[in-house]
Order: C-alpha cells, then structure tokens, then sequence
C-alpha cells in the first residue's frame, strides 16, 4: 500500500531530525506501506494544490493509493479566512482524489492563541470535518490531539505553530489509527 502525504512544515516534520516527524515515525512503524512526504516548510494552500498538480502530472490513478493532505496554518498566518482557505482545500482534495482516497488531516492550534487565528483554525477544521462527513472521507483530527495534551500541561510545542518531538509523536500515534485500518 502507498500513503503520499502533501501539506506545510507540519507534516514535514519541521525542526526535527529526519525520522522524528510524524509522517517518518508512521513509516518505520507499518510494514507493507510505502510513505512519500512532499510535506514543505512555508507552504500555502495553493502551493500544496501546485505539488500535488506536479505529482498528478505523471501519476496514474490508483484506487487502492491514500493520499494524505493537511495545510492551512500559512494561509491564516497571512490573514486569509477561513472561508478562503476551507474553499481552497476543497480544490486540493478534489484534485487528489482522481489519483486515490484522500485522507484529511485537521490542523493543529495555533499555540497561546495568538490574534484570535487559532479561531479561525478551529473554523477551517469545523469546515472540513462537515465536508468529509458528507463526502465519506477518513479525517485525522490532530488539532484535539495535541489541543487535549496541552490542556493537560503537556509540552507539545516548540513555538507558536509547530509540534516537538512530543508533539510529532502524538500526532503519529493519531494517525496510525487511521493508517493501520486502511485497506
């Protein structure tokens, strides 16, 4: 099986040694499946839609290929809506899935709320919980993964937006039940 995972700097695995981030820590922990991570630092929205149009450009549709897709915390880090970035992941999402089943993932907070985007955060992954329910879409929900550890008093955050080692690590024990029930 082949899970291609596209998004920003958190599924990328940022300011990790490699093998630490979530996506590389699922890899090691399923035999049989093959990861590719075209996570990027700094990606936008629209820049995920542009790596998943070159990866698309020479793939061929494959029903039994995951494709995995998370972004949006650029988009709102430069003051775009929620309603922009919620419409903007839909395109992605209905690009991604002439080549596979598309798994969403739920962003994470923006940690000590900074300017209220965490609100709009929660808003885009309110959007795109409804969306999948309604197209029948698997989600993995890390925003209350590490929003739950945090309340807790948990230190899941190395900064504002990014994941530590703790961090990266729940979100792969997040994932990998969803990853290990695929089929």
């Amino acid at each position: 099986m082949e899970i291609i995972c596209f998004g920003d700097s958190i599924t990328r695995g940022y300011d990790m040694p490699y093998g630490q981030g979530w996506v590389e820590i699922c890899d090691a922990s399923i035999e049989n499946v093959h990861f590719t991570n075209y996570g990027e630092d700094g990606c936008s929205v629209q820049g995920m839609i542009y790596n998943i149009e070159e990866w698309a450009s020479t793939a061929v549709a494959d029903p039994t290929r995951h494709i995995f897709l998370m972004c949006g915390t650029n988009d709102i880090l430069q003051g775009r809506d929620s309603a922009y970035v919620f419409k903007t992941l839909v395109k992605a999402i209905e690009l991604a899935s002439t080549k596979g089943k598309v798994i969403i993932g739920l962003e994470t907070q923006i940690d000590s709320d900074m300017d209220g985007l965490d609100l709009v955060v929660r808003d885009v992954n309110d959007r795109l919980k409804a969306y999948a329910a309604e197209h029948d879409l698997k989600v993995i929900d890390f925003y209350t993964t590490l929003y739950e550890a945090d309340q807790i008093g948990q230190i899941v955050f190395a900064g504002e937006v990014h994941p530590n080692a703790r961090g990266y690590r729940l979100m792969a024990y997040k994932a990998l039940e969803v990853f290990t029930r695929l089929s």
